[in-house]
């Protein structure tokens, strides 16, 4: 017997907000030289309305492939104006797994060139990205796949049991999620598996 998830609302207008990707790619194609100058970095994320609507749904592969493919080609763009600086820099494209919107192109050089170079836990490299987003433009990236963590302190955890932000229970359950426990200036820190990203480049 097939059941059906009642609380999905489906999401009307595909083909409107796929002819959106393109607008948004389009928009962003060139590379923004002054706030690179200005602040050494600089990133694009997937700002296609309705951005926040979206993040509440499941979104089909076919939708994911088209926003990687105009990702890929807007790193395509920015590699092509960062080789003429002749320098090096930092040049990545991240791609989310759960919270797929806040995919991403990265840069950075000069005083932020390993600024992101500790962003994501565990990173090791994988053959590419997985079936439902691999897409031509994807295979002439090295990708990695790493694990984007949220940290946790306990003293910070005490504070808001105090402040009766979180029950003791919601704390125990934020403890027992953690992948892992360490310890920094006499505190506990608990490292929470946020997502999934993969991290493509050259």
């Amino acid at each position: 017997m097939i059941t059906f998830d009642l609380r999905k609302r489906k999401i009307r207008g595909w083909k409107r907000r796929a002819k959106k990707i393109e607008r948004w790619k389009n928009a962003y194609m060139e590379l923004d030289k002054k706030a690179l100058a200005a602040y050494d970095r600089d990133y694009v994320k997937v700002w296609i309305a309705p951005f926040f609507s979206l993040q509440k749904h499941t979104l089909p592969f076919w939708y994911k492939r088209l926003v990687i493919e105009a990702l890929l080609e807007i790193y395509a763009s920015w590699k092509q104006t960062m080789d003429t600086f002749d320098e090096p820099y930092y040049l990545k494209v991240w791609v989310f797994e759960k919270d797929f919107m806040s995919s991403q192109v990265v840069v950075s050089a000069r005083s932020y060139l390993h600024f992101y170079d500790q962003t994501f836990e565990g990173l090791k490299p994988v053959g590419a990205l997985p079936d439902g987003m691999m897409v031509e433009a994807a295979k002439g990236l090295d990708w990695e796949q790493g694990v984007d963590v949220a940290a946790w302190f306990e003293r910070e955890l005490q504070e808001d049991l105090q402040s009766e932000l979180y029950s003791q229970e919601e704390i125990q359950a934020i403890r027992e999620s953690a992948y892992r426990v360490t310890e920094y200036n006499e505190d506990l820190i608990y490292l929470i598996k946020n997502d999934t990203v993969w991290v493509g480049g050259q």
